[in-house]
């Protein structure tokens, strides 16, 4: 099943990043856009455009033991692949994706599809509700967000429910948490640096 994701890289030094090339805009995906959080793990996904939507590249570090992976997206808050270790699954989302543009004022939107996975396919249905207006600091960048409640369901109504943090102007989830059974959140991950591309390659 896919659900939201951790990742980092030790490439990047975070303490000397922040502020090197202002920060980013939708239009910097095309270059790519890389994200990255110091604590409690160390974390980096880097974002670049497709014709589709964008692909992650994902590292997460957990105290010297590292794991990579990648992603696929058609939307910042609908993701259509992973490839990882553990290992790969692709999601056919048969609904149209434009409501989702809409679901602060329409609050949910329903979308389903086939995952193609190790254990073969299965019907998933993506729910997103809207919970509200937000704002994410990442450094010395802020973006406006939305809080949404993003589920993963399965034909039985199993799955997972998670609450993001996505900002429209990237097109990019800055932040995750699961909600549990009792409503409580666990954090997930949350950024903490916002970058391009060309600011790491500085």
């Amino acid at each position: 099943m896919l659900l939201p994701r951790l990742f980092a890289s030790a490439a990047l030094c975070l303490a000397a990043a922040p502020g090197l090339g202002g920060c980013p805009t939708a239009d910097d995906m095309t270059q790519g856009i890389i994200l990255a959080q110091n604590e409690p793990f160390f974390m980096r996904g880097d974002f670049k455009a497709t014709p589709e939507g964008f692909v992650e590249m994902r590292i997460i570090d957990f105290g010297g033991q590292v794991q990579e992976s990648m992603a696929l997206y058609r939307h910042g808050l609908v993701m259509t692949g992973e490839h990882s270790p553990a290992g790969h699954v692709e999601i056919t989302y048969v609904d149209d994706l434009k409501p989702i543009d809409t679901l602060p004022e329409d609050g949910k939107v329903a979308i389903s599809g086939i995952a193609k996975g190790p254990l073969g396919d299965a019907y998933v249905e993506l729910e997103l509700a809207f919970l509200g207006h937000n704002s994410v600091a990442l450094a010395e960048c802020e973006f406006a967000t939305w809080t949404v409640a993003s589920t993963l369901l399965d034909r039985d109504g199993a799955g997972a429910s998670f609450r993001v943090e996505y900002a429209p102007e990237l097109d990019l989830v800055l932040a995750a948490g699961q909600i549990g059974a009792d409503g409580a959140v666990t954090p997930t991950y949350a950024y903490q640096w916002a970058g391009t591309a060309e600011d790491v390659a500085r």
